[in-house]
């Protein structure tokens, strides 16, 4: 468990005040920085220094400080801006969708790749300006699995699946493009790029490391795949793969250093 330093209570009761000053232009300072509305900040409870940093919501961010909602109670309180702080949420953040994604495998469960793995690799094959975004394409996987095509396509014949796209997908790709400090909407290149390396990747598995004999059919591969033989990482492995990606890559946690990845 890690606990955040924090300053006295006194100072902290006496920087509410800050709360009354802020306006909703703040929020762009927060996104610009890398954060986005709604993250729930996992270091501790500003207040208590001996408080489980998993309740409280971090709301935006000014020039000077941070303001952070305390979940059991909705008090509102600010707290200097100190980037470390803001580095070890964001590392938090992309740590447990490391390990979510990392314990999940492609295809629904039919590939011996995770959707971790599936990351850093796509963001191997990508350009320079791509790298990032490809390294989140499919974060939103942590939290609704990984949706196979076949599914996709019956949800689009059956007019669902915009729903699910405009009302949970992009939400979720706008939250994690915010944290990581990148453009959003992204770039309609670079959208481009990350579809023909996610169809070649696909093949790519469909060759190395999907099981046949579970599939009724497989699916016609429509582009070609990478060369190279895909070997299937292990759930560490991807997990700390992922994650040193992020730091490698995404602009809000340039300059952060030394992690270490408590599996």
């Amino acid at each position: 468990m890690h606990y955040l330093q924090n300053p006295c209570i006194e100072d902290l009761l006496m920087m509410e005040d800050n709360l009354v000053r802020t306006n909703p232009g703040n929020a762009d300072q927060a996104i610009e920085n890398g954060l986005s509305l709604g993250i729930l900040v996992p270091t501790a409870v500003p207040m208590l220094a001996a408080t489980p940093i998993d309740r409280c919501r971090y709301l935006r961010s000014d020039s000077r400080f941070d303001l952070f909602e305390i979940i059991d109670t909705g008090k509102i309180i600010s707290i200097p801006f100190h980037q470390q702080d803001r580095h070890r949420y964001l590392i938090h953040e992309f740590d447990r969708t490391a390990a979510a994604l990392a314990r999940k495998p492609r295809w629904n469960g039919l590939c011996s790749v995770n959707i971790a793995q599936h990351a850093v690799q796509h963001s191997q094959h990508a350009s320079t300006p791509a790298k990032p975004y490809a390294l989140l394409h499919d974060n939103e996987e942590r939290d609704i699995g990984d949706l196979i095509t076949p599914l996709k396509h019956e949800l689009r014949r059956l007019k669902v699946w915009d729903t699910i796209d405009t009302r949970i997908v992009l939400p979720m790709r706008q939250r994690f493009a915010r944290m990581a400090g990148l453009e959003w909407p992204w770039p309609e290149a670079i959208e481009t790029e990350i579809k023909i390396i996610d169809e070649r990747l696909k093949s790519t598995e469909a060759r190395d490391q999907v099981d046949h004999s579970l599939l009724d059919q497989m699916p016609d591969q429509k582009h070609e795949p990478y060369p190279e033989f895909m070997e299937a990482w292990s759930q560490i492995e991807a997990r700390s793969a992922y994650l040193q990606a992020c730091i490698e890559l995404f602009p809000s946690l340039k300059g952060f250093s030394n992690v270490q990845l408590a599996v």
